[in-house]
């Protein structure tokens, strides 16, 4: 029998690099024009397809730097978040419909939403309890920052590659945001 012995090396930035030059993985590292998304703008960039043979999935990185509430939006299927990102980036809000699609948009167009409608989860990148989660079918939710200077949260979004979403304009409300 031979016998071969391995060292294990620290992953690096070089060496993550140098293996992706060399075709052995792909880091999931945000492009510039994701970490440069400017205030009240949201830029979603594809970094992952699979082949149509293996199943339609896709990996998308979603910088967001919008403050301003105006629509909430329910896909047809599961999505899986994955909030690991730069530690100074602003902090991520996610907001949720706490009512089915049908009744929330029901409220939004009689005028009758509250705040009862909503439940907004400030979160921070990279904690293991708060930072990774699935949101099922039919949830209805935002993605948005608070106003002000500073680096854009940037999210990972593994998710189907032809799911369709309904979309719930709240053009005629103006919403505030505390933080916690």
């Amino acid at each position: 029998m031979k016998h071969i012995t391995l060292r294990a090396q620290k992953a690096t930035p070089e060496l993550m690099e140098n293996l992706e030059r060399r075709g052995l993985l792909r880091r999931l590292v945000p492009s510039e024009k994701a970490r440069t998304v400017s205030e009240n703008d949201q830029f979603v960039e594809r970094v992952e397809l699979a082949a149509e043979d293996t199943g339609p999935w896709q990996m998308l990185v979603v910088a967001c730097n919008r403050t301003k509430l105006d629509h909430l939006a329910a896909h047809g299927d599961a999505e899986s978040w994955l909030f690991f990102a730069d530690p100074a980036s602003k902090p991520l809000l996610y907001v949720l419909g706490t009512c089915p699609a049908a009744e929330f948009q029901a409220k939004a167009a009689e005028g009758d939403l509250t705040a009862g409608d909503f439940f907004i989860l400030e979160l921070q990148p990279n904690d293991p309890e708060t930072s990774y989660f699935t949101v099922p079918g039919g949830v209805l939710h935002d993605e948005l920052t608070y106003p002000g200077p500073g680096l854009g949260p940037i999210f990972y979004v593994p998710e189907p590659s032809r799911m369709g979403h309904t979309r719930i304009p709240l053009d005629a409300y103006d919403f505030e945001i505390l933080r916690p």
